[in-house]
């Protein structure tokens, strides 16, 4: 029996324009609480009758049997078997499972008739066969069992020879391979040894060049001592006369004299490098900012109005000794450094203003780089010793090699000295 829907009183009304969704899938429709069918009976009459379309209430919620919902608008897609009537589950039949009716085959005789017929026609004396295509097969000797073990054991014997030959190679090889790097480490290792001693010989000849550690001076002046007495012995084992051995001894001294004056000036020069050094590693560390470890064990880098002030310092100190500048930089950089040295009033600070004022009229007049070496050098160890004050810079105070407020006892006691002085 089929059933039709009836369409009569359940879709919304036509408007005269053009609907914007098809009757069967307008948004707006509801579904009514009774509805009319017509179904065809078995003998061909049709019968209506009514039918009551029970409804969930709005604020329940619908069984949720399997689907997909949107992830952007929620509209949830029913699974078809959400839609759909189960079937009911057909049960084998078990009452004769083990039966002997049942393990029985019954066998059956059927003939098919094949969609391409074929048949085998046999020579004749009153038919002619086409034999053209024919072909002739001859039998092989017979192969024994025997024969074939035979044969699998010479097989098995080629492979082995075969697989033994590949693991000989590959020994071979790697021996081989065992000797050629042995024979490249032997060559690096040479070379490594010729490297480290031109090194060590570039590196001793650079420390007699340009000595920097007090290591550098001793070795100079023990082969300066060295280089003497061999001199001396020199002299004095000579067949020389006693005047011309006076003459070789004096000239010796002036020698010795004039390589301690070069020492000398290597030694004036080496300090004056390593104060720099030390001067801008100081600078360096006093602007670094602070690490603060926090409760979970991770450090932090910190900025404190010290560490800012110290790096403020340290650019103008940086600024301050740079050369080859203009004279409008440099006349800039001056008045910064003025700036900063007027919040305090003593006398470093003044002297610091005096040198500066100084060196902006020499600059306005016009005087040359070479004029003012002696004045920039006493302006930039006045500026370091701002640096380097406490109360100027909080920051030097880690860096001081007496405590902060230390009074330590005069060097020399005065002539005046008080009545209870006991020796």
């Amino acid at each position: 029996m089929s059933t039709n829907q009836q369409d009569d009183g359940f879709l919304p009304p036509i408007a005269t324009a053009e609907p914007a969704f098809p009757a069967y899938a307008d948004p707006s429709y509801v579904m009514p609480n009774e509805i009319s069918v017509s179904a065809q009976l078995d003998d061909g009459t049709k019968s209506t009758f009514a039918v009551t379309i029970e409804k969930l209430p709005q604020e329940s919620v619908k069984s949720y049997y399997g689907g997909y919902r949107h992830k952007h608008t929620g509209v949830t897609y029913h699974h078809s078997a959400a839609q759909t009537e189960k079937l009911a589950k057909v049960y084998k039949d078990v009452s004769n499972l083990r039966n002997r009716d049942t393990q029985t085959y019954a066998v059956i005789t059927k003939s098919t008739q094949l969609v391409r017929e074929a048949g085998t026609q046999m020579k004749r004396k009153d038919l002619h066969l086409d034999e053209s295509g024919n072909v002739e097969i001859e039998s092989k000797p017979y192969f024994s069992s025997n024969q074939l073990l035979e044969l699998q054991r010479q097989k098995t014997l080629t492979i082995q020879c075969y697989w033994r030959g590949y693991i000989a190679r590959k020994l071979a090889w790697a021996r081989r391979d065992e000797i050629y790097q042995a024979h490249l480490a032997r060559i690096k290792a040479s070379e490594d040894v010729v490297k480290d001693a031109a090194v060590k010989q570039k590196r001793e000849i650079e420390r007699r060049m340009n000595p920097r550690s007090v290591k550098d001076f001793e070795i100079l002046f023990n082969e300066l001592e060295t280089w003497r007495q061999a001199e001396h012995h020199k002299i004095r084992e000579s067949d020389e006369t006693p005047e011309n051995k006076k003459l070789l001894v004096a000239d010796l001294l002036a020698k010795e004299t004039k390589l301690l004056q070069t020492i000398d000036k290597l030694k004036a020069k080496a300090l004056k490098s390593g104060k720099e050094k030390r001067v801008s590693q100081m600078i360096e560390r006093m602007s670094e900012p602070k690490a603060w470890e926090q409760s979970d064990g991770i450090a932090i880098e910190v900025e404190t109005p010290f560490t800012t002030r110290a790096k403020e310092l340290a650019q103008l100190y940086t600024s301050l000794k740079t050369a080859l500048v203009s004279t409008d930089e440099r006349l800039d950089v001056l008045l910064n450094i003025k700036w900063t040295v007027n919040e305090f009033d003593c006398a470093l600070t003044r002297d610091i203003v005096e040198l500066i004022d100084r060196e902006a009229d020499l600059l306005n007049r016009g005087r040359g780089e070479a004029t003012l070496s002696g004045l920039r050098v006493r302006l930039n160890n006045m500026f370091l010793q701002f640096i380097e004050t406490p109360e100027f810079n909080p920051e030097a105070s880690r860096f001081l090699k007496v405590p902060n407020g230390f009074e330590a006892e005069p060097l020399f006691k005065t002539l005046a000295a008080p009545s209870n002085w006991v020796d």
